[in-house]
């Protein structure tokens, strides 16, 4: 246990969030309301009468309940209760935390950031030249927004790439192997829509046999995984966003290639179902990174690759081994006639070949 969170007013969704943060570093939560009765009671270690901020008794009631269950910090996700807080709070009970004084100005100071990521995405010079028009203004924050609350391993620099790479994508299959729980899969997805680009097929195994990379460490962290529920966090992240845009087989890569090809329907209960062409526009290789796998992915996709289509590895640079990276610079030397551009941003190479 590392302290005793007091959350007021406990039950609205800003609360149960925090609760959740808390409850996951070992915290004590303690939940309060000025209601005679809520719902959300049962999910607090322990729960609390306060009278309304604004009532006399107010302060001494906080007082009492701090002392009596050992309070460490107080957590408001109301903007009026948290700054009143902050007043009161240093002279009611010296060395408790207030966390946050100002919630809502904190959201606001997150969305500022977004902007302003948004507008230097949009302000960086063409890469390439022509394209289809860029995404800006809120359309692009908004994208940057749903991306981001999904959790994954892509970094800014790779996602600001592809943004850049899917305004000039030619007409075909979006496929990524490896999904995982689907936070490059929602960015695919999303641009697939504003460019109207091909469907995004997903290819994953989520499957414990399919996650060992020879990598003690990564093996180890890999064998805690519930891969039922990484399967179900993808489904519940890609769905609102499905729409015949997006689906997935649930098998080794290999496997999944064999089914590809002209005419393939992918139907799942959560997303629908989903035509593919069974041309490749786009392929993002993100699968298990050991180099027999990699070669496996790039051996069974890139022969159907479209003319101007992109290959992107990624974690080319990768702290644990570098099977991404062999099998990018074999592709590369391999096929160098054919390829009209390279780069590597963050950690991901990306490779467009020749439109002919």
């Amino acid at each position: 246990m590392t302290g005793t969170v007091l959350i007021f007013p406990a039950g609205v969704p800003d609360a149960l969030k925090y609760r959740a943060e808390s409850a996951a570093r070992g915290d004590r939560v303690v939940g309060a309301s000025s209601l005679g009765w809520n719902p959300d009671a049962d999910r607090y270690d322990a729960w609390e009468y306060l009278p309304y901020v604004h009532a006399p008794e107010f302060a001494d009631a906080l007082e009492s309940l701090i002392t009596r269950l050992g309070v460490t910090a107080v957590y408001s996700p109301h903007e009026v209760v948290s700054g009143y807080l902050a007043e009161i709070l240093p002279g009611l009970a010296r060395g408790v935390d207030l966390i946050s004084a100002s919630p809502l100005l904190a959201k606001e100071r997150a969305y500022r950031a977004l902007w302003e990521r948004a507008a230097e995405i949009s302000a960086a010079p063409d890469w390439f030249g022509g394209g289809t028009p860029r995404l800006a203004g809120a359309r692009l924050a908004g994208l940057l927004r749903f991306v981001d609350d999904v959790p994954g391993m892509s970094d800014n620099d790779k996602i600001a790439a592809m943004i850049e790479v899917a305004r000039h994508v030619p007409s075909g299959d979006i496929v990524e192997i490896g999904s995982w729980w689907g936070r490059s899969a929602a960015l695919l997805t999303l641009l697939s829509r504003h460019h109207d680009l091909g469907p995004l097929l997903c290819v994953d195994p989520w499957r414990a046999d399919a996650l060992p990379q020879g990598v003690a460490i990564l093996d180890k962290a890999s064998a805690a995984m519930n891969l039922d529920d990484a399967l179900g966090i993808f489904e519940t992240n890609l769905a609102p966003l499905a729409d015949g845009r997006v689906n997935y087989i649930r098998a080794a890569s290999t496997v999944a290639a064999e089914r590809y090809g002209p005419g393939l329907t992918v139907e799942t209960e959560a997303l629908g179902r989903t035509a593919y062409s069974g041309r490749i526009a786009l392929l993002h290789i993100d699968g298990n990174h050991a180099l027999e796998r990699v070669t496996e992915d790039a051996d069974c996709w890139t022969p159907h690759m479209a003319p101007g289509g992109w290959v992107v590895f990624d974690d080319y640079v990768w702290a644990f081994g570098d099977g991404p990276r062999t099998v990018g610079d074999a592709y590369c030397a391999r096929h160098a006639d054919r390829i009209a551009r390279s780069f590597v941003m963050g950690t991901a190479l990306f490779v467009q070949l020749e439109a002919r």
